[in-house]
């Protein structure tokens, strides 16, 4: 937090130093998993080359914080290659080592002292211990603190949970040794001809004094022969010597047979060395390996080993040590040497007594250096660095390490802490022991003798520090006392609620107020208790004020309040700040009449409960007053209206009919109304916008009910023969009239033309008009042919009665039987079905001629009775939308002309209407989503966001929609009862009078509807208001529905948040690449800061930079989600008809393609996908000598360009150096701000897992392995393939990511109040990219469970998800193969059963929901490919 809050203030760079080069590693990658411009220096970069500025400045471009060792940068301000006054802040970790000669004390010394003598810029100092004294002498802390020029505090935050956390580990003392029988040392066999290999060496041979023989012959050189052959001081002989030594060493320490398997591995790995190209010869000349080789191959190795035996008492004693009973051991043994490290650690995991139960690791540190030969005695390897990072994780459970391991490093907890060696210094016994900080922990001591200085020693000062202690705990009960009784003298106040009489107490403030913070949210990665902090006051007698931080989810003046009083005690000081903290909560409306957190009923009041149904009102039938108004008609007191209609055929421009359309009330205005007579073919009502009033008096009469009614005729034509109970009545009003105007129609015109079957062929009629059966109501059908004679019965697809007994020869007609059920509103069936097979017989039906009549009307006035049902219902939906808008509805004023939009709005899917309102529902869910968000940020300025959620998801919620839409009386207008033709029946004028509209009263004029319908309703009216007159109309219908609530304008609103956001806050340093990147230029950058800011960082650092003030990002991710949801929605409702979409006439998506189309562009996973994607590019230089690549420090970054050495690159003398430049990408989340260590260890884990993935997530989504921005007029011609669901979970990236780009277009639509601006940087991202890819129909979208689901249709889908063992014969990849010993990933299987059937089996997931995806996506194929597996139980 401090480096960050320094990098914000100051544009100058922070230096991180650490003591070892393995501590400013781990530092380094702390550092950087929140910091991408974080480099890590050390001398294995070559740093001794970087002889001039120029490269010191090119390394250090664009670079803010750097970690090195305390010598590097002594180093490079001794050149003056790195100035003091460059540097904002310089860290330095393990401060206690700032004594004496040390390059960090040298550096406070001689530099920065003498700056700042001369008042010159000195950059902050800030050092890190967990104990700044080793010794006991106090005056080291003066020192310590004059070096610094700091002062030494201990932190206060947590203190109590760090008390209770630190265990004070069991010590004790093991001797080895044994007076009386001392141990014997006798050389093996191999360590004899050892040192008989190495008393051999030939130095005459030696590959350093034949150089020197080869040069020219100075007295110089010749003295240096003469100098290296009398001493045998050589590199060679000097690595025989230190060859026989160490294992001699081990011999002793370990035992003979440590020694025996030290000198094999030594030579075998040499050996290995020579052929293949490794690191461990580095430096090595061909003529040195050779010459060793050659003295290696007289050394005599055993040939087998065989377990650990003859071990030294004190290996004997470790072993004994380690094989006690202990659950779940996890320890560090501490060994003096390197070497001794690695065969330490091989016995204990080869050794019978030990290996089944520990899981060993070796930790020695690094010690390689450029140009140093390394020293391949000391069997280190870079795997040993892996160990480390395995004990973290529990894969290993003991460590053997040196004193690496003392200090700085992250090590966990232990149990179990052993010195295999004597310790010999109070620095490290301190350190050793603080490793063991568990329950019921150990630290051993092995010593040769009791009597030892050793020995006792520390024996001793662990009894000092025990009495401390004790000392400590009594100090602690007598201060309990003082406590309690400050406690009772004090007369403090108490918080009392007179409307409830709840009352709190300085006693249980403290608890209430954690139980409140707990209460705010669930966030990961975030400590939501309060912490506190105590300060002196400077005086004697009530020395003591608290100071209590709350979360940085609640507004900046709710976060941090200090006690009233004075104490004498922290406990008493927290309990004042604790009760001054509530007491403001409750005074800023956080805190409920019970002194309780906020409810959902403490907002909202009691909250009615509906069920899945709702019991409401009949549907409203306008028929009942078109019935009163003919009557008002009939007695010339009403008038009529008139409206054209053209009915005709899609299919045959022939059948084309035109009628006037009569009713006593106003016509409303109905868009073109397409029904389907069949699968394939469709007619189209159309009607004029023109709408006539007639009167009595000076109207045509045939209007009126005294002429003929059209109407009754088209009825018979259609419908005569099915209702023969009670046939069709002429002499009765159907509720509206048809005047064809092509002339008077009659049902006397059915069936009146006598069928000539001798003149049948050459008949004009019969094409057009209709065949009527005689016999059977004059049952309709469609001419085919004439037949002279009756055809055989094996002919006749349908033969009458009593076609047996018919005569055969006279004339017979071949008829299609006429259609009972057409003119659907929605396709019947589907286009892509096969038809159903036709009769294979010639002859469908076979009728006598002279028992048929011909029709004298064109049979298309029969087409247009058969769509009476469809028009009258389409009426009736039109007249109860036109009730609903004129009264309800009333005041949005919405025009005649729009009253197809309420008709879609009052239309459910289940009524099978023309049209329905799931597409605009999905417009008005949105809308209202963004309306009720606004309103909930702008009108509670202090709730966090658990409140406002809670807020905003029960004003949207169902259940409250629901009641709205009853007592708004919008229930009757729903259409939601099924339309069907299935015995359907004409009604009339005069039925309707006598039954009168039902009685509302009564139980029976009842029906029951879904809650999610009556909810869906609403929705779609606020999504009727919002195309009719954008957010302010929208608005106005939410207040119709919920007037309880005061609603906040959209542009008031966004006023208010603006005006609530800190004014005059300069944009921190660290930000001006995010607005380059985001592409928009703050007005209050405070904005963006907010919009950045983690609920895990807390800025009160006492920085003056005032983005500790900042609230963190979660009210803007709250306003940013819905933005987010309505930028997208708005674009996919304004989207055209796929391919996919047909039947229906729409001119958008289907409303199911654009749910599954939303959930594909913003769900959590590809939204943190796009995140991780979005980055600004930035050069940076390394460097590369001439024999090797470019430094690997500091460039496992996000960048992916190509390295490049530019032409003017600078070089060192000689040419040994060299500067690359490449381009890094410095990624949007690398600039959210956080505090949490474990969240930077996710940045990391994911980071490593998206770059092995993104190719194929870029490839999946957008057919490009590395997706930039569309250039213009540029076409995808990249093929398509699956969604990448599988690949996104095994990206597995955590939900802050989402939150993140959220909370940025909330913070941008606040600063500009402008949804464009918006949708621009949701462009950048590359959501609408994606979502130009997916309409395209390349890639298949749809979730592999829910694709599963519709395969199996009834059928179960059952998924067992079992993870896969470690030892199991199956690997990642579902193949025998070799297991992993390590276990580092667990992988998991799946297998995938449809009903009964075992369909699929997939393994090598990553996480359980991935399994399931992945057996999902298989089964899919398996079962769209017509296979079928047996998986097996």
């Amino acid at each position: 937090m401090r480096i960050i809050e320094e990098l914000e203030r100051s544009p100058k760079r922070v230096w991180f130093l650490a003591p070892t080069v393995d501590l400013a590693t781990q530092q380094y990658d702390v550092l950087r998993s929140q910091i991408i411009q974080t480099k890590l220096i050390c001398g294995a970069d070559n740093v001794q080359a970087w002889s001039s500025q120029q490269i010191w400045d090119a390394l250090l471009l664009n670079v803010r914080v750097v970690v090195s060792t305390y010598q590097i940068l002594f180093d490079a301000v001794q050149h003056s290659f790195v100035r003091l006054d460059s540097l904002s802040l310089i860290v330095i970790d393990e401060a206690h080592n700032c004594v004496g000669a040390n390059a960090a004390a040298r550096l406070m010394k001689e530099f920065y002292a003498e700056a700042k003598k001369n008042n010159k810029s000195v950059p902050h100092i800030m050092g890190l211990t967990a104990s700044p004294l080793m010794r006991q002498d106090l005056k080291g802390i003066d020192i310590l603190e004059n070096t610094l020029d700091a002062v030494c505090k201990t932190p206060t935050k947590h203190r109590d949970e760090l008390l209770a956390q630190v265990k004070r580990p069991e010590i004790f003392t093991i001797t080895y040794g044994d007076p009386d029988s001392p141990e014997r040392f006798t050389p093996t066999r191999a360590m004899f001809s050892l040192r008989r290999a190495y008393l051999e060496l030939d130095i005459r041979r030696d590959p350093y004094i034949l150089q020197l023989l080869s040069r020219r012959n100075t007295k110089r050189n010749h003295e240096e022969i003469q100098r290296a052959v009398m001493q045998n001081d050589t590199y060679s002989q000097k690595q025989m010597k230190s060859f026989y030594a160490r294992a001699t060493e081990i011999g002793k320490q370990v035992g003979l047979w440590a020694a025996d398997y030290y000198i094999h591995r030594v030579i075998t790995e040499f050996a290995n060395s020579l052929t293949v190209t490794d690191l461990l010869l580095e430096g090595w000349s061909e003529q040195e390996r050779l010459y060793l080789w050659e003295a290696f191959l007289k050394v005599e190795i055993p040939s087998s080993l065989g377990e650990p035996h003859d071990l030294s008492r004190k290996m004997n004693a470790l072993i004994n040590i380690l094989q006690q009973d202990r659950k779940d051991p996890m320890g560090i043994v501490f060994v003096k040497e390197r070497a001794t490290v690695a065969v330490v650690a091989h016995v204990l995991a080869v050794h019978p007594l030990t290996r089944g139960r520990y899981r060993v690791g070796c930790v020695v540190g690094s010690s390689t250096m450029p140009g140093r030969r390394r020293d391949f005695l000391d069997l280190s390897r870079k795997d040993d660095l892996l160990s480390l990072e395995r004990f973290r994780s529990k894969k290993f459970n003991l460590l053997v390490a040196t004193s690496v391991l003392e200090e700085g490093i992250d090590v966990p907890i232990c149990n179990l802490v052993i010195c295999f060696d004597e310790v010999t210094s109070p620095k490290a016994f301190i350190q050793r022991r603080g490793r063991a900080r568990m329950t019921t922990s150990q630290l051993y001591l092995l010593v040769e003798d009791m009597g030892t200085k050793s020995a006792t020693m520390w024996l001793d000062f662990e009894q000092k520090m025990k009495a401390r202690y004790e000392d400590e705990e009594r100090e602690r009960h007598v201060m309990e006392e003082i406590e309690e009784s400050e406690l009772g003298l004090a007369e403090y106040e108490v918080l009392v609620v007179e409307d409830t009489g709840a009352r709190l107490t300085i006693r249980d403030a403290k608890g209430h107020l954690q139980h409140f913070c707990a209460s705010l949210a669930s966030r990961k990665f975030t400590d939501w208790s309060p912490y506190y902090v105590f300060h002196d006051t400077n005086t004697q007698s009530i020395p003591m004020r608290a100071t209590v931080h709350l979360p940085a989810s609640l507004d900046p003046s709710l976060r941090r309040f200090e006690s009233l009083h004075v104490w004498t005690s922290e406990k008493n000081a927290a309990m004042d700040a604790a009760f001054q903290a509530y007491k403001a909560l409750y005074k800023a409306g956080l805190i409920s009449k019970n002194l309780l957190p906020l409810s959902d009923k403490d907002i909202f009041g009691e909250i009615e409960h509906r069920e899945g149904f709702s019991l409401v009102g009949e549907q409203f039938n306008p028929w009942y007053q078109v019935a009163e108004a003919w009557g008002r008609v009939n007695e010339d007191k009403g008038k009529l209206y008139k409206r054209n209609l053209a009915i005709f055929s899609n299919n045959n421009p022939s059948l084309r009919a035109e009628f006037d359309l009569v009713l006593p009330v106003l016509i409303p205005d109905m868009e073109p109304l397409h029904l389907w007579w069949d699968r394939t073919s469709t007619w189209t009502i159309e009607m004029s916008h023109e709408m006539d009033v007639l009167s009595p008096h000076h109207q045509p009469s045939k209007y009126f009910a005294a002429a003929p009614d059209d109407t009754s005729a088209l009825l018979a034509y259609s419908f005569g023969y099915r209702i023969r109970s009670k046939p069709i009545d002429d002499k009765k009003q159907y509720p509206f009239r048809l005047v064809s105007l092509s002339g008077d129609i009659s049902i006397s015109d059915m069936g009146s033309l006598e069928f000539d079957p001798s003149h049948s062929l050459s008949s004009p009629l019969l094409p057009s008009h209709l065949i009527r059966d005689l016999s059977d109501y004059f049952h309709p059908y469609t001419y085919l042919q004439t037949l002279p004679q009756k055809p055989p019965p094996e002919q006749v697809g349908r033969p009458y009665s009593g076609f047996d007994l018919a005569p055969p020869d006279i004339p017979y007609v071949s008829l299609q039987k006429w259609p009972r059920k057409v003119g659907f509103f929605r396709q019947p069936g589907s286009a892509s079905q096969p038809e159903p097979l036709a009769n294979s017989k010639p002859y469908p039906r076979v009728l006598p001629a002279s028992q048929v009549k011909i029709d004298s009307i064109p049979s298309v006035y029969t087409h247009v009775g058969m769509l009476l049902p469809a028009l009258t219902k389409a009426l009736e939906i039109h007249l109860i939308a036109a009730d609903l808008t004129e009264g309800p509805l009333q005041e949005l004023n919405i025009p005649p002309h729009d009253l197809s939009q309420i008709v879609t709005a009052i239309c459910s899917t289940s009524a099978r209407a023309p049209t329905d309102y799931e597409r605009i529902e999905f417009l008005g869910d949105s809308i209202l989503k963004f309306c009720a968000t606004v309103h909930a940020s702008s009108k509670n300025l202090l709730w966090p966001e658990g409140y406002l959620s809670l807020f905003k998801d029960r004003i949207v919620s169902n259940v409250n929609l629901a009641s709205a839409a009853v007592k708004f009386g919008l229930d009757k207008y729903i259409i939601y009862k099924p339309f069907t033709l299935q015995r359907w029946k004409p009604m009339y004028v005069e039925d309707l009078l006598v039954q009168g509209p039902p009685n509302l009263a009564d139980p029976k004029a009842r029906r029951t509807l879904p809650t999610k319908t009556l909810a869906d309703v609403v929705e779609s009216i606020i999504g009727v208001a919002f195309i009719l007159g954008g957010y302010p109309k929208a608005l106005e219908c939410i207040s119709c529905f919920l007037p309880k609530e005061n609603w906040t304008r959209i542009e008031l609103g966004r006023e208010i948040l603006y005006n609530n956001a800190m004014s005059g806050l300069p944009l921190p340093v660290t930000f001006e690449k995010l607005e380059e990147l985001v592409g928009y230029e703050f007005t209050k950058k405070s904005l963006l800061v907010e919009a950045m800011t983690h609920c895990s960082f807390n800025g009160a650092t006492g920085g003056t930079t005032g983005v500790e003030s900042i609230p963190c990002l979660d009210r803007m991710e709250f306003l940013g989600d819905s933005i987010l949801d309505y930028v997208v929605v708005r674009r996919l409702f304004a989207l055209p008809t796929t391919a996919e979409s047909t039947g229906r006439g729409e001119r958008g998506l289907e409303n199911s393609e654009m749910h599954l189309l939303r959930t594909s562009l913003v769900n959590g996973d590809v939204l943190a996908f796009l995140v991780m994607e979005w980055a600004v590019e930035e050069e940076i230089f390394e460097v590369t000598d001439d024999s090797s690549s470019p430094s690997s420090s500091g460039s496992e970054d996000e960048g992916r360009g190509q390295g490049k050495r530019p032409a003017t690159a600078p070089a060192a003398e000689k040419g040994q150096v060299h500067l690359s430049s490449r381009k890094i990408k410095i990624p949007f989340w690398s600039f959210m701000r956080h505090s949490s260590p474990d969240m930077g260890v996710i940045h990391s884990q994911t980071a490593q897992r998206h770059a092995l993935l993104r190719n194929k997530i870029n490839e999946a989504l957008f057919g490009e392995q590395d997706h930039g921005q569309e250039q213009d007029g540029a076409q995808d011609e990249s093929e398509g393939g699956n969604y990448p669901w599988e690949l996104l979970l095994r990206l597995g990236a955590q939900k802050f990511y989402s939150d993140l780009f959220e909370s940025l277009l909330g913070a941008i639509w606040v600063d500009s109040g402008s949804i464009e601006e918006c949708e621009k940087v949701v462009e950048r991202i590359g959501i609408f990219k994606l979502l130009r890819r997916l309409t395209s129909g390349k890639v298949h979208c749809l979730h592999p469970k829910e694709e599963l689901g519709r395969l199996a249709m009834s059928e179960r889908v059952v998924y067992e998800v079992e993870e896969v063992l470690p030892g199991s014969a199956v690997n990642g990849n579902g193949k025998e193969g070799e297991v992993n010993e390590e276990g580092e990933e667990r992988t998991f299987q799946c297998w995938v059963r449809v009903g009964d059937r075992g369909v699929a089996h997939v393994t090598g997931a990553l996480s359980k929901e991935e399994a399931r995806v992945m057996g999902a996506r298989e089964a899919c194929r398996i079962l769209k490919g017509g296979m079928e597996m047996d998986v097996g139980e």
